[in-house]
């Protein structure tokens, strides 16, 4: 790992906002991004912000997309210029077409974030017969070697590859047949001025949820897909230690996300509203649903928990220290890039309900406490703006144009 390039170091604070350069200093590019993925989560939020960021910079950006998926109407609605897949035509077709469209088009690099773009982009690169750099940014960590022929020669034609955190870059360094020098720690890059808090009180921003918050009463927030890794769980027997063992401290709590048409999740939700009711935590304990704007959920909280067992990087972590949350979050995975602890936020172990417990009282109890982490998170969440994420790209994109890999 000593190898592996990391573009800001914990301890370094890069600017606000990195302002694009003056035109001698840079070239104008024209990119090709691929995401054929048919969610909405984290990565395809990332890649939708990214790819505007860069355009916004002045780069030719194409952004290839499913037809009809959340990242295409998304791309639709901010002006990006698509390349549309129909997912109900043959592998063999969208090979085809991509190839046909990278031969006439000839974009000076493609940029691809899933393991099936990447198959994809590479197959259609070495029929059109270009020597285009190819880039990779893995969201996921990798715990499995990936070796074979196929994958030796794939990896090989990579130009650059990006892990989004520490914990990504390592399972890559252990498992992928690539040089460590050619793997780059950079990390999702999220909207801040989004995210500052909006003008109004708390109270407004409740009542767009349907809430209504006893006075004084410090509300406790937690943001994310309703799925068995995110904590639901032990964040509900956090609350309910609280409640037992402190009933004179008062608080109310939000979960705002919804569960997906996966089984698990179904019967997650169900089991977390069992809970709730057998606990008696139903006067306390607000099931949001799912809402289409962070922004106005992060708020209506006073301070954010993030109990995941196990984060690649935690955008939803990032994205509620942007809105000035003070946090409390299990040390496991990328969350340690992001979170410092006792400075930016409160760090636990995984699943340890007690210390969950310890750290959210902690908070509930002292305002003080809350101020300060809030403002330093706020003020570290900079180094995090998509504007400045878009610049690294961008350098390492005009540094290396030229210079593709054989």
């Amino acid at each position: 790992m000593s190898k592996i390039h990391l573009l800001h170091p914990p301890e370094t604070d890069p600017p606000a906002v990195a302002p694009p350069p003056p035109s001698e200093e840079r070239s104008r590019l024209k990119i090709l991004v691929l995401c054929h993925s048919p969610s909405w989560g984290g990565l395809e939020r990332e890649v939708g912000w990214l790819a505007q960021a860069l355009a916004a910079r002045g780069h030719a950006l194409t952004l290839g997309v499913r037809r009809e998926s959340p990242l295409a109407r998304y791309a639709a609605r901010v002006g990006l210029e698509t390349k549309t897949a129909d997912p109900r035509s043959l592998p063999g077709f969208a090979l085809l077409r991509l190839t046909l469209w990278i031969r006439h088009e000839r974009p000076d690099l493609v940029h691809v974030h899933t393991s099936g773009d990447l198959r994809l982009a590479w197959l259609a690169l070495a029929l059109s017969g270009t020597r285009t750099p190819l880039y990779l940014t893995r969201h996921m960590g990798l715990k499995h070697r990936r070796g074979g022929y196929f994958n030796r020669r794939i990896y090989r034609r990579i130009q650059r590859l990006y892990a989004i955190s520490d914990y990504v870059a390592h399972g890559l360094d252990q498992n992928i047949p690539v040089a460590p020098d050619r793997i780059r720690i950079l990390p999702p890059g999220i909207q801040t001025e989004r995210l500052a808090p909006p003008p109004g009180s708390p109270a407004v921003a409740r009542a767009q949820l349907g809430v209504v918050i006893p006075d004084g009463e410090p509300v406790i927030g937690l943001l994310g897909r309703i799925t068995p890794m995110k904590g639901h769980l032990e964040f509900l027997e956090a609350l309910y230690r609280i409640r037992t063992q402190t009933p004179e401290v008062g608080f109310q709590a939000l979960v705002v996300g919804d569960a997906g048409v996966d089984r698990r999740e179904q019967r997650l939700l169900q089991l977390l509203e069992d809970r709730i009711r057998d606990y008696g935590l139903a006067d306390r304990i607000h099931l949001i649903g799912a809402v289409e704007e962070s922004r106005t959920a992060l708020a209506a909280m006073d301070l954010f928990v993030f109990p995941s067992h196990l984060e690649s990087f935690g955008l939803a972590l990032a994205e509620a220290m942007a809105a000035g949350l003070p946090v409390v979050a299990c040390a496991a995975g990328g969350v340690t890039d992001i979170v410092e602890h006792e400075r930016t936020g409160l760090l636990v172990p995984p699943r340890d309900v007690p210390a969950l417990a310890q750290a959210i009282l902690r908070l509930v109890r002292d305002g003080a406490l809350r101020r300060r982490l809030g403002r330093n998170a706020r003020t570290a969440a900079v180094r995090w703006d998509i504007r400045h994420i878009a610049a690294r790209y961008e350098t390492d994109f005009c540094r290396d144009r030229g210079s593709p890999r054989p």
